[in-house]
């Protein structure tokens, strides 16, 4: 009997923590400089194919945020990639996993992406300030 209701509390606390779970968020932002579009194309690593989203977002714009779970099936995981771009056919280009589920899944994840003149920025926290991670790779 304790067996039993050992099993019910842990399958009760699963699924309740499951369903209480917010989204994930992956946040891109342009701040290249007036004039200059930023050109998305994100997909998502998964079993099934999945098309690719396509997106231009000009400077200053509010931002692009693909919205998502972590998923419990896939042995790997949650996993997302952008190829972020901008110039003349376009030039200046980066391939970036933005994202990548851990080992459990998680809730409420920030990936904030920031596409400047020097290179790609980034943050998982609201409210602090941002790092440069990344320089344009060039075509």
């Amino acid at each position: 009997m304790d067996h039993l209701i050992f099993f019910l509390l842990v399958t009760t606390m699963y699924f309740g923590i499951n369903e209480a779970c917010k989204k994930n968020h992956v946040v891109i932002h342009n701040e290249l400089g007036p004039g200059i579009d930023l050109n998305i194309a994100c997909r998502q690593f998964s079993i099934e194919r999945t098309p690719s989203r396509f997106h231009t977002l000009k400077y200053k714009d509010p931002f692009y945020i693909i919205e998502f779970a972590d998923n419990n099936q896939l042995p790997h995981g949650e996993k997302w990639y952008c190829l972020l771009s901008h110039g003349t056919r376009p030039k200046y280009w980066f391939d970036i996993e933005v994202y990548a589920q851990a080992y459990y899944p998680r809730c409420g994840q920030l990936r904030s992406w920031i596409a400047r003149k020097d290179g790609i920025w980034f943050t998982r926290r609201y409210h602090s300030p941002p790092g440069h991670v990344l320089d344009w790779k060039i075509q």
